[in-house]
């Protein structure tokens, strides 16, 4: 597989999520995850450096493994997430999609984003950085790792996984 084929089906992947997202779709959103799936958002340490250390360090979101993963979406399905209800609606947007590394198992992507939400708390713009693990499994990519980079260290509101 060449370059531009890749980055073509990374992009493909990373907007069918952000669609999936939107629509609340939540169970094809969860099937674009491997088992051992890693969705992690840190928080800003100071204006330059955000935490390392998913697993000592204070983040927004950390979800290890897909298990975890369908807790939330569970929660969010069953109206069991206080924070979440109602829930909010939002458009994704995905841009300067770029593959870093790839290698005969995964895909290492790059973009920016914005989400626009509407909810309890009115209009919400949000943005940042996303860099994903992509791994191919039988011919076909899946997400492996997601770190989201929120530029905005004062928050308004929820931060869920269909917020970023």
């Amino acid at each position: 597989m060449n370059h531009n084929s890749e980055l073509s089906l990374a992009q493909d992947l990373i907007f069918l999520e952000a669609e999936h997202l939107d629509q609340k779709n939540w169970d094809a959103w969860l099937d674009l995850y491997t088992e051992d799936a890693v969705f992690w958002m840190p928080t800003w340490i100071n204006e330059s450096q955000t935490t390392t250390q998913p697993e000592t360090e204070l983040n927004l979101l950390y979800f290890k493994g897909r298990s975890h993963l369908e807790d939330r979406i569970y929660r969010l399905k069953t109206d069991d997430s206080f924070a979440s209800v109602p829930s909010a609606r939002t458009v994704h947007l995905v841009s300067n999609v770029r593959l870093v590394q790839t290698d005969q198992s995964h895909l290492t992507v790059k973009a920016n984003w914005m989400v626009h939400s509407y909810g309890i708390h009115g209009a919400l713009n949000r943005g940042g950085y996303y860099e994903y693990k992509l791994r191919k499994i039988n011919g076909e990519l899946k997400i492996a790792f997601k770190k989201v980079t929120m530029i905005d260290d004062k928050l308004i509101g929820p931060v869920d996984v269909f917020h970023v």
